[in-house]
């Protein structure tokens, strides 16, 4: 990972003066003359008087205003149209458009000068701002990033004049919070945008720039760089055919090929600080670097975009980076990020295959393009047999299980560019899933809270003798009911989870599915291009999770 802009708090306008900085980008709400001629510098309204006079819209869009009174003599306008409506949330905070222009503009150094918000904002019943310092910085230092591929681009044709970074620090002013408010919100918000960089760096790259072992190279070496976390790789197959039979019959058609191979990584965190841990998260993330469906081939151009299909894992090494980074003390992480490539060939899984789990239940297949709950389901339950385990040598310490993947397009036809939850009963019962919901809304990463039924339940269960779970029916996720609820059935059958359910007593175990098909990447293609990738759900499991 490469480094990031130099952060520089400032809780006072006045110590600009002696910092060396290349513009400034104003975030505001409300009327712009009459907003900076509250500013800390009367010189700014000054400079824009001559464009509201002549221009009914001028302070509604981001805006360059050439000022001599601020440094480099760019003065950018970012304001806020509203925080207070029925719908506004953080998001709101308008700071990477304003931050991008300023790089237009040709500045390394800008200063984001962030207006304190109105106190009618606190008001929305379903937003919160209580992070909003480190949303607008994360939004920032978001402008300034630039993907590997680019990046590797650059250092290709360009040499050591590569650019590699947009900006070379930034100065973040707020002047109703103290130094050591800054220094706190600065200090998450860059170890958040390092974990944040690491599952973009690896959702940015083509199939074969990333396959499933250079996936694993990447991670180990930012897991290197970071202390804490500790990193092992799996990638003898006769290994992953014991321990992890589904992902095995799963990736059969890419055996051909040894770089396509499948891998699985397992990331440990531990906290630094014993007495202070809270809980002990497993967390699974799906890493399909490529999806052609299997034999049930994708068609219609609906193979498009399956490189991204490995955001899950991504997300939760990203997250497992950031902890690391954060050093965070009140929790321990126990990461299994299965990778493979969906390939079709002679060797494919087939459909009406029945194979067997790690937890010996038999699966009936009836979709080979349903093979994200497949990859995750014997991970699930080996974290299933690690918690038993650490219970049995007489761990009290809170446990829970989330799986993390670009799983379904259902749950997009359902909620839109945003991610679902779906929790099993204890999970509900304590809140996991409403945990996320409310990290989501504060980091502006807002996630749906779905519920799981008796029918999800009822629609994987066998029928016959021959199986004991469907994995999945033969229709696409989002012709079938329910299409991103069910899958979180099947995955607790075949992992054997459904033993530990509310009825279970002192057995239960937490599990929550979090589906990011919606919120991993921002809705926005690029002419004939692929759409953005936001980094979700790293900002919204430090929230969650952290101290």
């Amino acid at each position: 990972m490469d480094s990031l802009p130099e952060i520089r708090t400032h809780s006072s306008y006045a110590e600009l003066a002696n910092a060396s900085h290349d513009a400034v980008v104003a975030v505001y709400t409300g009327d712009t003359a009459q907003a900076l001629n509250q500013a800390p510098c009367a010189t700014w309204a000054e400079a824009v008087a001559p464009f509201c006079r002549i221009d009914n819209e001028f302070g509604k869009h981001v805006a360059l205003v050439p000022a001599s009174s601020v440094a480099g003599g760019r003065l950018i306008l970012s304001p806020i149209a509203s925080l207070d409506d029925d719908t506004d949330d953080v998001r709101r905070v308008f700071v990477k458009a304003g931050v991008a222009r300023a790089i237009e503009a040709g500045a390394k150094a800008p200063a984001v000068y962030l207006a304190p918000l109105p106190e009618s904002a606190n008001a929305v019943p379903d937003a919160d701002y209580s992070r909003w310092v480190e949303v607008a910085l994360l939004a920032a230092l978001d402008a300034s990033y630039v993907t590997l591929v680019v990046r590797e681009h650059r250092q290709l044709t360009d040499g050591a004049a590569a650019v590699v970074e947009q900006l070379q620090s930034i100065h973040l002013v707020v002047e109703n919070l103290s130094d050591a408010q800054l220094s706190a919100a600065a200090k998450r918000a860059s170890a958040i945008e390092s974990g944040r960089r690491l599952a973009m760096d690896m959702g940015y790259g083509d199939p074969e720039r990333m396959t499933p072992h250079n996936c694993a190279e990447t991670i180990r070496a930012a897991a290197s760089a970071t202390p804490g976390v500790d990193y092992e790789l799996i990638d003898d197959l006769d290994v992953i055919k014991k321990e992890y039979p589904l992902l095995y019959n799963s990736a059969r058609a890419s055996f051909a090929e040894k770089r396509t191979w499948p891998c699985v990584v397992k990331l440990e965190y531990r906290s630094p600080e014993r007495a202070k841990v809270k809980e002990h998260l497993y967390l699974v993330g799906k890493g399909v670097t490529y999806d052609t469906g299997g034999i049930s081939l994708k068609i219609g151009g609906s193979m498009r975009g399956m490189s991204r299909d490995k955001l899950g894992a991504c997300g939760v090494a990203g997250f497992a980076i950031a902890t690391g980074l954060m050093q965070d003390p009140t929790v321990d992480l126990s990461c299994i990020l299965a990778f493979e490539r969906n390939s079709i060939g002679p060797n494919s899984l087939l459909p009406d295959e029945i194979v067997y789990s790690r937890a010996g239940v038999r699966v009936l297949i009836n979709d080979t393009d349903a093979e994200g709950r497949l990859v995750m389901t014997d991970p699930v339950s080996e974290c299933r047999e690690r918690i038993l385990a650490a219970r049995a040598s007489g761990s009290s310490l809170p446990a829970a299980i989330y799986t993390v993947a670009t799983l379904t397009g259902h749950v997009i036809r359902a909620y839109g560019w945003y991610g679902a939850t779906v929790a099993n009963g204890p999970a509900r019962r304590g809140h996991y899933d409403q945990r996320l919901a409310a990290s989501g809304l504060a980091y502006g990463d807002p996630f749906e809270n779905s519920i799981m039924r008796r029918e999800d339940h009822e629609f994987v269960r066998g029928r016959t003798d021959r199986e004991d779970v469907y994995q999945s029916n033969s229709l696409a996720s989002t012709l079938t009911d329910r299409g991103h609820q069910y899958p979180a059935a099947f995955i607790i059958k075949a992992s054997g989870l459904d033993k530990h359910s509310l009825s279970s007593g002192a057995n239960a175990i937490p599990f929550v599915h979090v589906d990011i098909a919606g919120s991993a990447e921002d809705g926005h293609e690029p002419g004939l291009g692929l759409c953005g990738i936001t980094g979700s759900p790293v900002a919204t499991f430090a929230g969650a999770f952290w101290s």
